[in-house]
């Protein structure tokens, strides 16, 4: 190689860790770009996606798995009292794990009722409308291997009031933008959290 790109500082750190100092002086930090979005539409969003006009929705976006800990998510959720209230929704945009996490998690929705769907594959169309019509995003992360989240920037450009955890590359996003919570939160700092993006608004 010529040259290496990164989209993060975490990138330069894991350089350094793993390969000794300086091992990353010449690579070149790039931020990992997104085209402006001027004013979605958000009451067409919703009205596609038969989302009442009252209803506060949450959304985690991308394939599930453990390392997005929508588990953790799932649980804060059910703790919180927005699990009690009617027009709340969980949604988790996109493909649900196949083996036992996902099955685990499939399993935990039907128990605790309504208000809560996985949507399964969301194309680019899908994933755009969700982003227009959801109220908030959380977007965790555990053992990062130095990829920055494009979901996190995609909620950022949408305007979507953001919870995620100081964990690889998002520990670098400014508090003045997200709610970031410590790497290792607990479910009830992540219920807060949410408490937190539903009443204050």
């Amino acid at each position: 190689a010529q040259g290496i790109i990164v989209h993060s500082h975490n990138s330069l750190r894991l350089a350094e860790d793993w390969y000794g100092r300086g091992a990353a002086k010449d690579w070149v930090h790039i931020p990992h770009m997104r085209v402006p979005v001027v004013q979605p539409d958000r009451a067409k969003a919703r009205h596609e996606l038969g989302i009442p006009d009252g209803a506060f929705v949450v959304c985690s976006f991308g394939l599930l798995g453990q390392t997005k800990l929508n588990h953790r998510l799932l649980e804060a959720w059910l703790w919180s009292p927005l699990a009690q209230d009617a027009n709340c929704r969980l949604v988790f945009v996109g493909q649900n794990e196949g083996g036992t996490y996902g099955a685990e998690m499939v399993r935990t929705i039907r128990e605790a009722g309504s208000g809560i769907e996985i949507t399964g594959w969301a194309d680019i169309e899908a994933y755009k409308l969700w982003l227009s019509a959801a109220d908030a995003a959380v977007q965790l992360r555990t053992l990062s291997r130095g990829e920055t989240s494009g979901t996190v920037l995609d909620c950022m450009n949408y305007a979507l009031p953001t919870i995620v955890n100081a964990h690889g590359a998002m520990r670098d996003i400014s508090e003045e933008v997200v709610l970031k919570l410590s790497d290792e939160f607990s479910n009830e700092e992540l219920a807060l959290a949410l408490v937190k993006l539903w009443r204050d608004e």
